[in-house]
């Protein structure tokens, strides 16, 4: 694809641009002093209905009508919810601008549009490992990929020539953060303020989550929180703008009707990434070295997944903390798709194969203790005998998950530097909350897969009396 710099050669095509729509073409086209491409990743990040979505379409659209046989493929966790989702936002999108029409085909499936440049937009399931790992293109765009794991995006990455979109609310911790921390990317923030389309509906809807403290008048230090909660607008003794007197009147509405939250006006509202009010853990982070530093014996949690992560997690305890590195968070079904040919035949049809090839691969010691899943009796009963014979089956009797959270929110939990994803689970894990807002007892089960396998050694830890 070529790469152009020049702002004047942004299309003039049947469309009202926003400005999330430039700054995103202006980012496709920018170029380093060398001339060579200067973003591979571009992250839209922002709040609800900031028209990041249809931004994207349009750059996509765009460049498909310009340039020549290109693949631009677009990806969510399922090609069922990208049709259901992106594809249906593109086929209004272009509709109610009157492009439709320009397009050359597109197939009976409605997974993908063809142009008349040769060049294609493409629908597609991160779950379709055949997909993930065989198709080539020149552009990607992951939309909202809160359950596309980062050995997707990897094989996505790798097969992409040009550059990727990323667009998300950042309402949870996510390996998204880590990406936007390389120097070939560029982070362009919205909120739904920068969508002149966003339906009037909406926008009343994200509003009444702002609440008083979350007011100008109040951040700008011109009123103190307790002054603005009974402040009269009408009065205004103060003599404040009356932007600031609208705002905050609506504020003061929102905390009267209890639609005002704190979380979700900093998530959809500002698209800012905020604590969740129901998070249970806040585990803190430790260098590997300072891992390795602690003689003492090691403990492994597994939590099974073919589909799912398989969560193995190795854990030491001492002197009253328990202490977390991540050894696997990749499926069954992805580390499979990783072997070599040799790998594989040796492990066809063999149950215990896959479990003695991946604790192998691991280097888990045979004498270990190795507290798994009880879901899979089978597989438990494979690393027995493929040479682990002290791994056992976690006991669950009820309450146990509820116990397990309660035991390991009483110790102090520290994960490894390179631990990704025991970080974003353990800041993402959170309660049940009820239709009326009331958190519950029980967590939520989302993510939870290194919780589940630290929880296991945790609880076994305290039968054996080595937590007391």
């Amino acid at each position: 694809m070529q790469v152009n710099g020049n702002a004047e050669e942004r299309p003039v095509i049947e469309m009202r641009v926003t400005s999330v729509f430039n700054r995103n073409w202006d980012a496709v086209h920018a170029v380093n002093p060398d001339g060579t491409r200067r973003y591979k990743y571009i992250v839209n990040k922002g709040s609800s209905r900031s028209s990041k979505t249809y931004s994207l379409i349009d750059c996509f659209d765009t460049l498909a009508r310009k340039e020549k046989n290109k693949r631009f493929t677009i990806w969510r966790d399922t090609k069922v919810d990208c049709v259901d989702t992106v594809w249906n936002d593109l086929e209004k999108r272009l509709m109610a601008t009157g492009r439709w029409q320009f397009q050359n085909k597109f197939n009976a499936t409605k997974t993908y549009l063809r142009y008349a440049t040769g060049s294609r937009v493409e629908t597609h399931g991160a779950d379709d490992s055949v997909s993930v790992h065989g198709l080539n293109q020149n552009a990607a765009w992951l939309n909202e990929p809160y359950k596309i794991s980062k050995d997707v995006f990897d094989q996505i990455d790798q097969r992409t020539e040009d550059f990727i979109f990323i667009d998300w609310n950042p309402r949870q911790a996510h390996w998204v953060e880590d990406l936007e921390r390389d120097e070939r990317t560029i982070v362009i923030n919205s909120t739904f303020r920068d969508n002149p389309f966003c339906p009037e509906a909406q926008r009343e809807k994200i509003l009444s989550y702002q609440t008083i403290k979350d007011s100008h008048a109040v951040l700008h230090k011109l009123l103190t929180p307790g002054e603005a909660e009974t402040y009269s607008c009408v009065a205004n003794p103060k003599g404040l703008a009356g932007k600031y007197t609208t705002e905050l009147a609506r504020c003061q509405n929102n905390e009267y009707k209890r639609s005002a939250n704190a979380y979700n006006w900093s998530v959809y509202g500002l698209g800012l990434r905020a604590e969740k009010p129901n998070r249970i853990f806040s585990w803190s982070e430790i260098s590997l070295a300072e891992y390795l530093a602690l003689d003492v014996p090691l403990y492994y949690g597994c939590d099974w997944g073919i589909c799912d992560p398989w969560a193995i997690s190795e854990v030491k305890y001492y002197d009253g903390g328990l202490y977390v590195r991540e050894l696997n968070y990749s499926s069954e079904n992805t580390l499979r798709d990783k072997m070599t040919l040799t790998d594989r035949e040796q492990i066809l049809g063999a149950e215990e194969g896959i479990v003695n090839w991946l604790f192998s691969h691991l280097a888990v010691p045979f004498t270990s203790e190795i507290i798994c899943d009880p879901n899979r009796r089978l597989k438990i009963l494979a690393l027995r005998q493929a040479g682990w014979e002290y791994a056992i089956a976690a006991p669950k009797p009820p309450g146990s998950i509820i116990d397990g959270i309660s035991l390991l929110s009483n110790l102090r939990v520290y994960f490894t530097a390179d631990s990704v994803n025991v970080r974003q689970e353990q800041e993402n894990y959170s309660r049940k909350v009820d239709r009326y807002g009331i958190v519950l007892e029980e967590p939520e089960d989302l993510d939870n897969h290194h919780m589940d396998a630290v929880r296991y050694v945790a609880t076994y830890l305290q039968t054996q009396g080595v937590i007391k």
